[in-house]
């Protein structure tokens, strides 16, 4: 009896084990930025120094800046072509191409059904996912059309963050975090508390809470916990199965993979 005590404790250990991922560092480099944007599917990197996005790709280096505008808020380079800018301090999203020259420029406070925004990302197909404040709900803004096209159910609490796709969106609070699709559907919440952090790629969605990182693959229904050693984050970004993380002015590039 013992014995097959002592296999099962031994069968349950190797099962805990193999139900986290690991984390190889693959490499690092030096960066002095005020806050890393992240890498795109070119290897292009993107950071803003001084209120100007900066994306460096191979030898060529490119910038982009509206101080007029007020702070960055939030970049991102989901489809390079398409880079979505958010200033919160002017209510104004800034859409720009692969040499960061200026396609489009929405100021949410003038726009029709004027409202307040704190988040905006691609939706692809000249549309934005935003997150509206005034009503806490989470839309979409057809920015060819000029108008909202689909709004979601109204939350109890604000977001704390928000990531997304073309497809879908995850809306995390102090208390849970809610998975959403493009044509306004709720799909599914989790219950994780104090997340921090939190970063998608295709469908796969990585996040830090309480310091725990945590990763689920796409259509998976649990998160699964990262063996990571300790250090200070500023920021992160996935990109397909490399986790990148900025701290104390370096980038360190991390190859998730299942542990053995």
């Amino acid at each position: 009896m013992k014995k097959m005590i002592f296999i099962l404790l031994i069968t349950s250990a190797i099962l805990s084990r193999a139900q986290e991922y690991s984390a190889e560092l693959v490499f690092e480099m030096p960066l002095k930025a005020d806050f890393f944007i992240g890498v795109d599917d070119y290897n292009a990197l993107y950071y803003a120094k001084d209120n100007q996005i900066i994306k460096q790709w191979d030898d060529i280096t490119m910038q982009f800046s509206a101080l007029q505008l007020g702070k960055i808020t939030s970049i991102d380079i989901l489809n390079p072509l398409k880079i979505i800018v958010f200033y919160d301090n002017s209510n104004t999203v800034v859409i720009l191409d692969n040499t960061l020259s200026e396609i489009e420029r929405i100021n949410f406070s003038t726009i029709p059904a004027y409202r307040n925004i704190s988040h905006a990302s691609n939706a692809g197909d000249r549309k934005l996912w935003i997150f509206n404040t005034d009503e806490q709900r989470l839309e979409i803004y057809d920015w060819g059309l000029r108008k909202i096209t689909t709004q979601f159910p109204p939350r109890k609490s604000n977001e704390t963050l928000v990531v997304s796709n073309f497809n879908f969106a995850w809306v995390a609070d102090d208390n849970s975090l809610s998975e959403y699709n493009i044509y306004g559907s709720f799909l599914d919440e989790n219950h994780l508390k104090n997340i921090e952090f939190m970063s998608q790629s295709h469908g796969n969605l990585l996040l830090s809470a309480n310091t725990i990182f945590q990763y689920k693959k796409k259509n998976a229904r649990e998160f699964l916990k990262i063996n990571l050693p300790e250090l200070p984050l500023e920021q992160l970004y996935l990109n397909n199965e490399i986790l990148y993380i900025y701290s104390h002015q370096k980038v360190k590039a991390f190859r998730i993979k299942l542990a053995k």
